[in-house]
């Protein structure tokens, strides 16, 4: 049987120790990623919480609270956070929001109150900071997690 001897043999072993690099490292470049993206939200959250009206007032159906009292705004915004990620069937996520906000000192939860302000109820206007954010920097978010992924990707590749 004939041998052939290429040229190329050591490019083509360089190739597969780049790809063995890849696999093993593919899940953290991806979760930071992600962490890198969901900063991004969260920070425009917290600058949409900063940008809500205050109110002291008691809200009545007749007459809507135009936001949270000052006490309830510094608590969403100190009770927001970016969860652990967490990975299902190749697919890694994270979430952003109130899971572990706790209470606030008359045992209203912060998460309750955040909610409430986003969507409304009957004695307080819609507020939707939360919503809003995510519409405004999802787009810069994506582009943040494209950055570091190839920024990552090409550090392994050198």
């Amino acid at each position: 049987m004939a041998r052939i001897k290429t040229s190329f043999t050591r490019e083509i072993d360089d190739y597969l120790q780049t790809l063995n690099r890849l696999g093993a490292e593919m899940e953290g470049i991806a979760k930071q990623a992600i962490f890198e993206g969901a900063k991004i939200i969260a920070d425009q959250v917290k600058r949409n919480i900063e940008a809500l009206p205050t109110d002291e007032e008691w809200g009545t159906t007749a007459q809507k609270k135009r936001g949270p009292s000052r006490e309830e705004k510094t608590q969403i915004k100190n009770g927001l956070g970016i969860a652990r990620m967490k990975s299902e069937q190749g697919v890694i996520n994270t979430k952003i929001g109130y899971e572990d906000a706790g209470y606030n000192e008359k045992g209203k939860a912060i998460q309750m109150i955040a909610r409430s302000v986003n969507s409304g109820t009957s004695f307080m206007r819609r507020n939707p900071f939360f919503t809003s954010a995510v519409r405004q920097s999802s787009d810069r978010a994506k582009q943040k997690m494209i950055e570091v992924a190839e920024k990552k990707l090409e550090e392994i590749t050198k």
